[in-house]
């Protein structure tokens, strides 16, 4: 994309700091609507943890494997991402590859695959696990149950709306508080299928005894019942297509730009200063960085409520990560390497989410996105991301980690035999990495932790205490992940726009 260091107007109706996917679908929805939106963004490229890069003639996603809601689908409110990119007028810019099927995974004895169609995947289960059948379709139901209520709450009404109407959301009510490892007690015993249904968990940073039900539920459905995709091209054209709607539609993206302060009169908002020292005005900021930098930083806590600070400051934030990137000649194919493969030590998710937090994991997954599309690589060669969760804290990243790639590598030629001789590429990217590209403190990967009791009204709220700050992205309402951050991103343009529409 073109960039320039000064933005070409001193006011504009609204600033998102960050070009995160939550802020470029804030951003878009408002220039969308004729407002005058300003996108600043200190990388030389816009998608956050979705944006890409290059090495040589390779190209790799940095951390988004796979998204749901790509195309139109048969289940009631399903297709978030093409309804999104329609509404924006920018879906013909995105091409996307079904993932069918969406992960396997191997444990000790046991390799399982998960069909890309929810019924395949329940019917496949239950067959294989009879006895578990009737738990097994209750379960599901549910999961069902909470992607339909949810849908109509954030459409609707909004989540603190559903607290407010428990008779129209009995599923989000029964489990607003509950874990994933609560909800499976309920209904499932093999612990075989309770670690295949539990297979995902790393994609939202906890293990099945902390992570949210309601959440692990609305993303897994977001795979099963909407279907599972990889954007053709990297995710980085995901995030260009937002962008682009936002300069289609009069709207401005700044990059390699960062913004020193959001400027705060009388606990109003009235626009940014720049590092360069351009002054921007602006009666909305919407801040799709870090939150905790948002509130101490480019504000300052003083002119927030203490009450406010001190809950934001109790929040936990989630895990970072360690990615090995690596490219290879080794012949694979589609029919006998799956786009996302989980390697797992056991069947504890437990035991596999503390070797984590020590900084030693004994598990990881393993993303081939050259086979959903081989233009990332040259002819005969494949890619592979290597991800496994670790704490920021966990190593002195700044002495370096190259025995970190050299383990996951070995992992990962366990079940790839003869990678270690096939290998033409191999770069790590450590936690302090994801904490210097994307400025998310400790590298954090999903904002606060998805816990029960830190997702829908638990997070942070879009809204802040100063008129005309606002927040999108992971760190607020509803949630982590590409589902998440866009949700947010349209919970805080329709409050915006509904907040402009009554003065």
């Amino acid at each position: 994309m073109r960039f320039h260091t000064e933005s070409l107007r001193d006011t504009y109706d609204a600033i998102v700091v960050g070009s995160g996917v939550g802020g470029l679908t804030t951003a878009g929805l408002l220039a969308r609507a004729g407002r005058s939106v300003l996108v600043v963004e200190r990388h030389d490229r816009v998608g956050g943890y979705a944006h890409a890069f290059r090495r040589g003639r390779y190209h790799f996603d940095s951390a988004v494997h796979l998204i749901g809601g790509c195309e139109p689908v048969a289940f009631k409110g399903g297709g978030q991402i093409h309804n999104l990119l329609t509404k924006l007028g920018v879906r013909d810019q995105v091409e996307f590859n079904r993932i069918d099927p969406v992960y396997s995974a191997v444990y000790p004895g046991m390799v399982v695959e998960a069909p890309g169609h929810l019924d395949d995947f329940v019917e496949l289960y239950a067959n294989e696990f009879p006895s578990e059948a009737k738990g097994l379709r209750e379960f599901f139901q549910e999961c069902l149950n909470i992607r339909d209520e949810t849908r109509r709450a954030d459409q609707l009404e909004g989540v603190l709306d559903a607290i407010k109407s428990p008779g129209r959301y009995p599923t989000l009510m029964r489990y607003r508080r509950a874990t994933l490892a609560q909800v499976l007690d309920d209904h499932i015993e093999s612990a075989e299928l309770r670690a295949v249904i539990c297979t995902l968990w790393p994609y939202l940073g906890l293990p099945p005894s902390r992570v949210s039900f309601l959440y692990f539920a609305t993303m897994l459905m977001s795979y099963l019942a909407d279907g599972a995709y990889y954007c053709r091209g990297t995710f980085q054209k995901f995030a260009e297509a937002l962008a682009s709607a936002v300069t289609g539609a009069g709207g401005e993206v700044l990059l390699r730009s960062s913004v020193r302060r959001i400027s705060v009169d009388d606990s109003r908002v009235t626009g940014v200063i720049l590092e360069n020292g351009q002054r921007i005005s602006a009666p909305l900021v919407v801040s799709n960085a870090d939150m905790r930098q948002t509130v101490e930083e480019l504000v300052g806590a003083d002119a927030f409520p203490n009450r406010y600070v001190s809950r934001m400051r109790r929040l936990k934030p989630s895990v970072s990560a360690y990615v090995t990137y690596l490219a290879t000649d080794l012949p694979l194919s589609k029919q006998n390497t799956s786009h996302e493969t989980f390697l797992y030590a056991s069947l504890d998710h437990e035991a596999a989410y503390r070797t984590a937090l020590a900084g030693q994991p004994n598990w990881l997954s393993v993303t081939v996105p050259t086979i959903a599309d081989p233009a990332l690589a040259p002819a005969g060669e494949h890619l592979m991301i290597i991800t496994t969760l670790i704490p920021f804290g966990a190593h002195d990243w700044r002495a370096g980690s190259q025995w970190m790639v050299d383990g996951m590598i070995d992992h990962v030629a366990r079940h790839f035999p003869g990678l270690r001789d096939h290998i033409s590429f191999a770069e790590g990217a450590s936690p302090r990495t994801m904490e210097r590209y994307t400025r998310n403190r400790d590298g954090a990967l999903y904002g606060w932790e998805v816990s029960s009791a830190q997702v829908g009204p638990g997070r942070s709220p879009n809204v802040s205490p100063i008129a005309g700050l606002h927040f999108a992205g992971h760190w607020t309402q509803p949630g982590a992940g590409i589902y998440g951050v866009v949700s947010s991103g349209i919970q805080t343009a329709r409050a915006i726009l509904a907040q402009r529409a009554n003065e």
